[in-house]
């Protein structure tokens, strides 16, 4: 089968990070995108060093950009500091969620930076998640044809997978996902890993998915970080944890970005695992973070790499403890959302590389921890829709058998009374059961030639009818 191996493992052979550090303490690291760099300055409580950084730019003002949370949490601390160094400011806040990334939304930013005497000369800095980045960073694409955007990311998934290391700035639109946006390359990056404090277990497992997803593309040192984390014990790092993998997720993009700063191919397989996951995050009544939908989208992807005889059983169970080491977590409505998600697939972003073939859902998908899938320079498979409907029957059923296990077991030191939570979340081994209908999906997978993509449908779709 055509694989990616030996053409990563040449790039990470050849990759350094370009990361110094400071007299201040600080460290600063030189992003890549294409030929454009910038620099991300980290450090764990190191705001005042921080934010003396802007004052290194050519400005008259700061547009603080927030979501009602780090207005309440960050806020305060930020704004008191830049206030100490006499740097002038003003702010827009913005709803938390992923519902608020809309064009309501990006209104009223806009209203509110020309209204507050925002100029070419103002910086924008949003200030939280990865809802405030893009929708901050898409204004700022957007006034005067684009001014300097300053990104200081709070949450962990942010920081190392998207406002310190990308210049994609999007908004959702007509219930699909970052579907209008830009590109705009930030001035610079600004992380205090003291952020990280105020966040709970839903923020910081959503950035260990991301880097799970990491770890099934590049193995190496990225599956070795959640080895010795996820999968020893759990979603619970320790400060200097946090740091290191904030660290290797900025590599990772630093490495790829420097060669596709578009993602438009190679760096394209960062969306593994997001089609069925950002599916499942904007189907109504759905609720998970966004690291963990990506998660169980990767569950998603190696269900149907097995069924088209990619990915062999025994890989797919290592790639698959990956994800169970995680735990992801998600919420489902009473009622049948196979074909919502389904609809959403149809939609997602990643279609029109490939052209279109009728019955087909472009996938990125894995052979193994390491080694990806490459059919063409997209590494895009056309994946028949029956496959992708069954995929998405499996991810959805094994999340609520194991929503249905974990209300049946009390973990220890916990009464059934603090038992509050209806969440699916995938971690017992009782959870782990296959379903009847998989087994039998699994013993024909486990036949299927590495027959070309029209010959596996034909296979798939017969050995459907002989079990109805």
């Amino acid at each position: 089968m055509p694989s990616n191996a030996s053409e990563l493992r040449a790039i990470a052979a050849g990759y350094a990070m370009d990361c110094v550090v400071r007299a201040d303490g600080l460290r600063q690291i030189k992003m890549h995108i294409g030929d454009a760099e910038f620099p991300v300055l980290i450090g764990h409580d190191k705001l005042p060093e921080l934010v003396a950084e802007l004052k290194t730019l050519d400005m008259d003002k700061v547009f603080l950009g927030y979501d009602e949370n780090t207005f309440k949490y960050c806020a305060p601390r930020l704004e008191a500091e830049l206030e100490r160094q006499g740097i002038p400011f003003y702010s827009c806040v913005m709803g938390l969620t992923e519902d608020a990334k809309n064009m309501a939304s990006l209104d009223r930013i806009l209203e509110t930076f020309l209204q507050g005497g925002g100029s070419r000369k103002t910086v924008m800095m949003p200030v939280g998640g990865g809802v405030v980045a893009n929708t901050f960073g898409l204004a700022s694409g957007l006034l005067f044809r684009g001014i300097r955007l300053v990104q200081c990311p709070t949450s962990f998934l942010n920081a190392h997978d998207a406002a310190a290391s990308s210049q994609k700035q999007a908004i959702n639109h007509s219930g699909y996902k970052n579907i209008v946006g830009l590109f705009h390359t930030p001035t610079m990056a600004l992380i205090d890993t003291s952020f990280y404090e105020t966040l709970g277990a839903t923020e910081l497992k959503s950035g260990l998915g991301e880097l799970t997803k990491n770890a099934a593309l590049f193995g190496g040192k990225h599956y070795e970080l959640m080895k010795k984390t996820t999968m020893a014990k759990g979603w619970r790092l320790s400060g200097e944890e946090l740091v290191e993998a904030t660290l290797v997720g900025l590599g990772a993009k630093d490495m790829l970005l420097k060669i596709d700063p578009r993602e438009k191919h190679l760096a394209l397989l960062f969306e593994y695992g997001h089609t069925v996951g950002h599916a499942l995050e904007l189907t109504d009544g759905v609720v998970t973070s966004h690291g963990e939908g990506v998660t169980i989208g990767m569950l998603a992807a190696s269900f149907i790499a097995e069924q088209l005889g990619i990915m062999t059983c025994a890989d797919r169970a290592e790639h698959d403890a990956l994800v169970v080491a995680l735990a992801p977590t998600i919420d489902f409505p009473d009622r049948d959302i196979n074909e919502d998600v389904m609809e959403k697939v149809m939609h997602d972003n990643k279609r029109g590389y490939l052209p279109e073939r009728e019955g087909f859902c472009p996938f990125i998908l894995a052979q193994k921890i390491g080694e990806m899938h490459a059919p063409n320079k997209w590494y895009l498979e056309y994946v028949p829709n029956a496959v992708v409907r069954h995929a998405i029957e499996y991810v959805v059923d094994r999340m609520r058998v194991a929503g249905r296990v974990e209300s049946s077991e009390v973990s220890d030191g916990e009464s059934a009374s603090e038992r509050t939570s209806p969440k699916s979340t995938l971690t017992s081994d009782k959870a782990m059961l296959t379903l009847a209908g998989d087994k039998a999906m699994l013993k024909q997978g486990n036949c299927m030639s590495r027959a070309p993509t029209r010959e596996k449908e034909l296979f798939y779709l017969a050995s459907l009818s002989s079990n109805a």
